[in-house]
């Protein structure tokens, strides 16, 4: 890898590669760094001098990262919100001015459930920051050579702030705080003709399953349970988001089976009926994570707290 001189590199370039990403045109990206459009049109010109790529495309609809732009942003974000962070270790965080944007791990279930209440929350107290969802399956492996879970590489490297998902043990480098549990139920369509009986276990297996999983080769909590009972169900179609499982059982006479939260905000708009399990199962518990070295961090620390006002309030 070639070195320079550190006197030689003006990491304000960073910032002017940073902006251009975050708000994706010449004239909002200077104004946010506090650039004339013509010193930003020079900047970038230094800037892909020095990489040899042209980093942006120009578009109708403003700038586009090239495929370098898009391998490098993730580096060039760490380093401006590390900078930030080192900067501002010892102020206080004022969410009424700061425009940052916190970035949640969380799977679809969380996003319909959590996201409304804190969209809400964080408008009304930080009309400026951004709220960025990233898709994150409990399981699964990143792609690297430690094969970490996905959460943990994505806590670790920045690409989140907080998750919020049903949580296995972490390491001491994480805290997981708890934030609530619930039961989980059985939906079918209210058209369902097994909806006129009672649901009871042969009938539940009887019947075609709509399984919800980030990792379709998984065992989850509901074969674990059949499987020491000797039973099995018929999967009949396996997808990833609890909403794809709604709008397939809302017009199928399939059942599937999710926690009760995200059923009942489908409820009426689907015509479900949500039914008791007819075997013992213990609730889920939804906890949040995040990286023990951000536990004093004022911005964290207050994201975290509207995340658990939220979950402190009635979710139904």
């Amino acid at each position: 890898m070639q070195r320079f001189p550190l006197g030689s590199i003006d990491l304000n370039l960073l910032k002017v590669i940073y902006a251009l990403v975050v708000k994706g045109n010449m004239t909002a990206a200077g104004a946010y760094i506090g650039l004339s459009q013509p010193a930003m049109s020079h900047a970038l010109k230094r800037v892909r001098a020095i990489t040899g790529d042209e980093l942006f495309k120009k578009t109708s609809g403003g700038f586009v990262m090239t495929r370098f732009c898009t391998e490098i942003f993730p580096a060039v974000r760490r380093i401006i919100e590390d900078t930030e962070s080192v900067m501002l270790s010892r102020l206080h965080f004022e969410p009424t001015t700061s425009h940052r944007a916190f970035r949640i791990g969380m799977n679809d279930y969380f996003s319909v459930v959590l996201m409304p209440l804190l969209v809400e929350r964080v408008r009304s107290k930080a009309e400026h920051c951004v709220l960025e969802v990233i898709h994150m399956p409990r399981t699964g492996a990143a792609n690297n050579r430690n094969y970490l879970p996905v959460v943990q590489e994505h806590l670790d490297d920045g690409t989140i702030d907080v998750a919020v998902m049903t949580a296995d043990s972490f390491p001491a480098r994480y805290r997981c705080s708890s934030l609530f549990t619930e039961r989980r139920v059985c939906i079918m369509s209210a058209h369902n003709p097994v909806a006129k009986e009672p649901l009871s276990l042969e009938s539940l297996l009887s019947m075609g399953h709509v399984k919800v999983t980030s990792a379709p080769s998984r065992r989850g909590w509901i074969d674990e349970r059949l499987d020491s009972m000797g039973l099995e169900r018929r999967v009949v179609a396996v997808v990833p988001h609890f909403s794809a499982a709604v709008a397939i059982v809302a017009r199928s006479d399939l059942v599937a089976i999710m926690p009760e939260s995200v059923a009942k905000l489908f409820e009426r708009s689907h015509e479900l009926l949500l039914l008791e399990s007819p075997f013992a199962e213990e609730k889920q518990s939804t906890s949040m994570i995040w990286l023990a070295e951000k536990e004093r961090d004022p911005a964290s620390y207050w994201l975290r707290e509207q995340i658990s006002a939220c979950f402190a309030e009635d979710l139904s």
